[in-house]
């Protein structure tokens, strides 16, 4: 059979469902024509189809060097990098396509894709609605042109009706199965986004990463933690290196008290050998010693904004001391807003990151002379944890937006203090712990949202409230059974969940029907989402936390909103937030070494009514005289240590 007619044949086969006999001449015309550009193409097409991804890579190289105007070829290999995450590769590929037939329709929704994780959501829209309009069915314009709508914020019930219209043509899609899921989420509807999610992972039987990534981060807001936990672990076992997968399972992890410290810092290495792959570190032995001038400080941060990070680093930027430290943000901020412009003034230089990938950031960092970056985000939603394991700073440390170690060795230190971080838990650190003056923190509340004090609401209701604003992900079944315990002992009591993810009829329900499973009368549980959120404090009499991570920034609100804090010390350094905040203003007897002991605090303290009352009238006073509203003392605490890093540079350098 000649070559034209076999491949004629391949063709037929392939669009007319007999793909295994499209294979089989392909692969026979490849025989005699190894590198025949439109033969690897579509031998590369059917072999994605069957799972193989690599190698239709391969395939698809391989034809667009033999032609690099193979149009197919190219946006195929768009398509795999941007499925990769591999953003900048996919738009390499899909500008030469676009080059080649600039009015194609697929080359269009992919530009609109790669847009739009440039943040560039209008122009993304653009292309979208230009497709639409050409091809009105065009199912992955439609179902894109709704997702950014979502993402803008424009009108996400609509948003969801379009994704809807879309999943009636196309059920089994996933992708459009797993936006429908994200726009629930983003509407605080996790129980129905769980279903969607459901959905996807079935239509990928069983087998899409993303369909399990997003069914378990539903049950992880769900408070099911057990759950999720098992389920990135099949999503592991799929794609061991996906990163998205490993930040996810290492949130969950935090939470999982199950677990011990030693299993929980092995998957933190793990991934940090996993960000920092493939990534070449700068050198600085020829370096000299840091001296005779000002020491250059870089903040690396996805949060310079109207964030709760903000709260604690702003009293530390306003009041550094720049005849010493020369400061410079490094911002990877996403949606800057007025916060963002009010920050701006307390750095030398401010440095968008946002666009940058991870090798322009280091250059660009290195090429500041920076003398030591400082990690505000740790492994939280923004990072830049990959463009430290570059060592572009010849000092590197984390403090503040995460509360344990990073798990890199190229990140030098972990600040903390002896509440948070006692002696005897260096095992459990990658970085070298260095402790400074206690307590850690500074702490600036927004003083315009905060309530006014009022008594405690056991005074009018007749009854004690406990309560938490923490969120469902630290609620595990033993905690529960703790908290259970303590309405138990103490008669006419009520246990107050006041969350976001509360203001869901269905979320309501399916966490009543789950604390029914565990005994608690529904009757004696209130749960609620309080609009502003500061008010919600006003309803709790004594604020109950968590473990194995106890809770941070509500308990900071909590006592500046005269609430009480009940708490239990657990695991290396997230389970010593109460430590951190507690210890420092007096009040360690308030925290448990175990269950039993977090019982009977609870009880004892709902039993004295009056000395509810006196500690609501002065906590907050109390707190503002603390030492964590001593501002300047904090940030020369800060800044020592830092002069103690320098110090020892300097000294290895002698």
């Amino acid at each position: 059979m000649k070559s034209a007619v076999m491949f004629a044949k391949a063709v037929d086969c392939q669009l007319n469902g007999n793909p295994e006999e499209a294979k089989v001449l392909y692969k026979k015309l490849l025989r005699y024509h190894p590198d025949n550009s439109e033969v690897l193409g579509n031998l590369a097409v059917l072999v994605k189809k069957d799972g193989h991804v690599q190698l239709a890579e391969q395939m698809l190289r391989r034809a667009v060097n033999a032609n690099p105007q193979n149009f197919s070829a190219l946006t195929t290999l768009a398509n795999i990098k941007i499925a990769d995450q591999k953003y900048a590769e996919a738009k390499k590929f899909n500008d030469m396509a676009l080059a080649i037939q600039p009015n194609d329709p697929d080359a269009i929704v992919n530009d609109g894709v790669l847009l739009i994780h440039d943040n560039k959501l209008e122009e993304a829209e653009f292309n979208f609605w230009q497709v639409m309009q050409r091809e009105p069915k065009h199912i992955t314009a439609r179902m894109n042109f709704a997702n950014v709508r979502r993402l803008k914020k424009d009108n996400l019930d609509n948003s969801i009706a379009m994704l809807k219209q879309v999943a009636e043509h196309d059920p089994s899609n996933i992708m459009v199965n797993l936006m429908i899921c994200a726009a629930n989420q983003d509407a605080q509807r996790f129980v129905e986004a769980l279903g969607y999610a459901e959905k996807a992972l079935a239509a990928s039987n069983g087998k899409s990463v993303d369909a399990l990534n997003a069914l378990a981060t539903c049950h992880i807001v769900l408070g099911e933690l057990e759950q999720a936990v098992e389920i990135f672990q099949r999503s592991q076992a799929i794609s061991p290196d996906n990163v998205l997968t490993g930040t996810a399972y290492l949130f969950a992890l935090n939470y999982d008290d199950r677990r011990t410290p030693k299993e929980v810092f092995h998957e933190y290495q793990r991934l940090a050998h996993l960000l920092g792959k493939g990534k070449v570190q700068y050198k600085h032995n020829n370096r000299g010693k840091i001296q005779g001038r000002r020491i250059r400080i870089g903040y690396v941060s996805p949060d310079f904004y109207t964030h709760v990070v903000s709260f604690f680093i702003e009293p530390i930027l306003r009041n550094h001391d720049r005849t010493r430290f020369e400061v410079i943000a490094y911002a990877n901020v996403i949606k800057p807003d007025e916060h963002t412009v009010y920050l701006k003034r307390y750095f030398d230089k401010w440095v968008d990151v946002v666009r940058m990938n991870d090798e322009e950031m280091a250059a660009q960092i290195r090429n500041d002379d920076v003398d030591i970056l400082i990690d505000l985000a740790g492994h939280t939603h923004g990072n830049r944890l990959p463009v430290l394991a570059m060592k572009p700073a010849p000092i590197q440390a984390t403090y503040l937006g995460f509360g344990y170690t990073t798990g890199f060795e190229q990140v030098d230190y972990f600040i903390g203090d002896d509440n948070f971080t006692p002696p005897g838990e260096e095992a459990y650190f990658s970085e070298k712990v260095l402790n400074i003056e206690a307590p850690l923190f500074a702490y600036n509340p927004p003083w315009h949202r905060a309530a006014e004090i009022v008594p405690p609401p056991a005074l009018t209701k007749g009854y004690v409230t406990f309560g938490t604003m923490t969120r469902m992900v630290r609620l595990n079944t033993r905690l529960l059974m703790v908290w259970k315990q303590i309405l138990d002992r103490v008669p006419g009591s009520k246990l107050r969940f006041d969350q976001k993810t509360m203001d869901d009829p269905a979320t309501v329900e399916r966490f009543y029907q789950r604390l029914e499973g565990l005994g608690f009368d529904r009757n004696r549980v209130e749960l609620v989402s309080t609009p502003e959120h500061w008010n919600g404090y006003l309803e709790f009499d004594i604020a109950l936390d968590c473990w194995p991570h106890n809770a941070g920034t509500t308990t900071f609100e909590a006592l500046f909103s005269g609430v009480p804090v009940v708490a239990k010390r657990d695991r290396v350094s997230v389970g010593r937030f109460a430590d951190l905040v507690l210890r420092p203003l007096g009040m360690e007897e308030w925290i448990a070494d175990t269950p039993e002991q977090f019982v009977e605090l609870a009880v004892k303290m709902a039993s004295d009514l009056p000395r509810l009352a006196d500690m609501r009238a002065n906590l907050r006073q109390r707190m503002t005289e603390s030492a964590f509203f001593d501002f300047k003392a904090r940030t020369r605490g800060l800044e020592a240590g830092y002069l103690e890093m320098v110090r020892r540079y300097n000294e290895e350098r002698t």
